[in-house]
C-alpha cells in the first residue's frame, strides 16, 4: 500500500530492485471483480475471484479498460482452472 493512497494504489516488487506501479482502477460492488492499471498503460490486468467472467461481464470491463485508455486489441483472456480446495 502507497501512503495517503485511500489503499487504490500499491507497489509491487517482482524481483529487486524492480518496483511496479498497481492501481485499483475498478472494483465492483462486490468486490467480485477489479481492473489493476498502470499510469504509463503499459499493462492491465482484469481480475476476478472466480475462475471464470460471464462474456457480459468480460466486454463489461474491457470496454473500462478501453475508457482508461488502454488498446484493448492487445488484451489476452487467460482460461483458468478451478482449484479444488
Amino acid at each position: 500500500m502507497i501512503k495517503d493512497s485511500g489503499n487504490a494504489r500499491w507497489g509491487m516488487q517482482f524481483i529487486w530492485p524492480i518496483k511496479a506501479e498497481y492501481l485499483i482502477a475498478y472494483l465492483d460492488e462486490a468486490y467480485t471483480q477489479t481492473i489493476i492499471a498502470r499510469n504509463a498503460r503499459d499493462y492491465v490486468w482484469i481480475m476476478a475471484r472466480t475462475p471464470t467472467i460471464s462474456d457480459l461481464d468480460y466486454n463489461r470491463l474491457m470496454l473500462k479498460v478501453a475508457d482508461l485508455g488502454y488498446d484493448i486489441r492487445k488484451l489476452r483472456k487467460v482460461v483458468h482452472q478451478k482449484v479444488p480446495y
